[in-house]
């Protein structure tokens, strides 16, 4: 059943009466005996047994095949702290503390938000970080390590690639599923499940009350594009980025990857973007100032005809999410530290096609170019050793190919 905010529907209720009319209201007890047999129930009846019924919800879909053959899918959603449930699926407003049922007005370009579904619950086994509550990371905030870049030993290094391994198999599990007519609320979903199967917290959910569990960035979006119901069309670009926290250590990586065929140019952004990135991270060893990797970047994206966006950077990662060393990705910056044995960082050159200015989505999360030129970015976590630096977050054999290897 397609709905679609084109019609003549006003209201979000009305808007999904076709799909209600075609729905049935099952008890639990009645579920075992109305869909025997049906596969892709497996926990459905632990998780209906657990769920919080003053927040959350169960909702399955079951599809026949023939008289005798049926298979299933099922997800918990949840009401946002503080918002109101006026309907399944809003615009986000005010970094995501707020929802509204009318798109914000703003001068978009090809692309404009869609409506956000509810954020995804975790369940009670799987260890929350201090903003998962209140939106605010108070002990990444406070820490030292915001200040001076944390020197990792032995064991750290060990968690940061014990999670570094998930983050890789996460965003993987996302590429999987990049084509045209599917969604980044779809993204987001898978990305949310394969997390929490790895016994981790998906990091970008609630971080400053950011509402869901990845980043997905469609063609002028630089970064942090919040998941939604639009379907991904052939010729787009989208960055999935993926953070998540194992043990108390996180990882963050990101990759861009083309839906279905898409122009030269946007194939050379996204060449050229990756490619940036290595000849940065070839200058990564010890006694290299920080503040040299953008000149390298940028020297190499401009001679393609790209520019560097200014406004974001890389950043020191452990055990918090962000904290020192900042990491700009453009010439001439001024940024601090030098490269150290045990230092743990990211860096994300984020490239657009056209101009380096961007500006932002009354969302207040969605980075845009300003001229509405599509934006690519790739990213690594990284470790520093006494000879060189080690890719935590490399791509596998397994990993789906990238459009240029294709």
């Amino acid at each position: 059943i397609k709905v679609t905010q084109a019609s003549k529907a006003t209201t979000a209720a009305d808007r999904f009466k076709v799909l209600l009319s075609r729905c049935k209201w099952l008890s639990q007890q009645d579920v075992s005996s109305e869909l025997e047999g049906c596969s892709g129930l497996k926990g459905l009846q632990e998780r209906m047994g657990d769920y919080n019924v003053e927040r959350e919800y169960v909702t399955l879909v079951v599809l026949t095949h023939s008289e005798t053959e049926m298979s299933a899918a099922y997800f918990v959603g949840t009401s946002v702290p503080g918002v109101p449930d006026t309907g399944p699926w809003l615009f986000v407003t005010d970094h995501g503390k707020s929802r509204i049922d009318k798109r914000p007005g703003f001068s978009y370009h090809s692309l404009r938000p869609s409506r956000v579904s509810p954020d995804l619950s975790v369940p009670d086994h799987i260890p929350k970080p201090d903003y998962w509550s209140t939106g605010d990371p108070i002990a990444e905030r406070t820490s030292e390590a915001r200040n001076v870049p944390p020197v990792l030993n032995a064991t750290q290094a060990e968690g940061m690639r014990r999670a570094c391994r998930l983050g890789r198999q996460i965003l993987d599990a996302a590429h999987a599923i990049v084509r045209p007519g599917t969604t980044t609320d779809e993204i987001d979903r898978v990305v949310h499940n394969v997390t929490i199967e790895g016994g981790a917290y998906p990091a970008p959910l609630h971080y400053h009350d950011f509402p869901k569990s990845v980043c997905t960035s469609v063609n002028e979006v630089v970064c942090h594009g919040i998941p939604d119901l639009r379907e991904l069309e052939a010729g787009d670009l989208v960055n999935v980025d993926v953070s998540a926290i194992l043990d108390g250590y996180h990882t963050d990586l990101n990759e861009t990857f083309a839906v279905g065929d898409i122009s030269v140019e946007k194939k050379a952004l996204i060449k050229g973007t990756h490619d940036a990135l290595f000849k940065a991270i070839q200058l990564c060893k010890p006694g290299t100032f920080y503040r040299d990797l953008g000149a390298v970047i940028t020297k190499h994206v401009n001679e393609l005809g790209f520019q560097v966006d200014k406004t974001y950077c890389g950043h020191g990662i452990g055990e918090f999410f962000h904290c020192a060393p900042n990491i700009p990705h453009y010439a001439g910056n001024k940024a601090k530290y030098v490269m150290k044995p045990g230092h743990c960082f990211t860096i994300e050159p984020m490239i657009n096609m056209g101009s380096w200015k961007d500006t932002h989505w009354p969302d207040g999360w969605t980075a845009v170019t300003k001229d509405g030129k599509p934006s690519a970015q790739f990213e690594h976590t990284l470790l520093l050793n006494e000879s060189g630096v080690e890719i935590l977050t490399g791509r596998l054999p397994t990993s789906p190919p990238l459009c240029w290897e294709t």
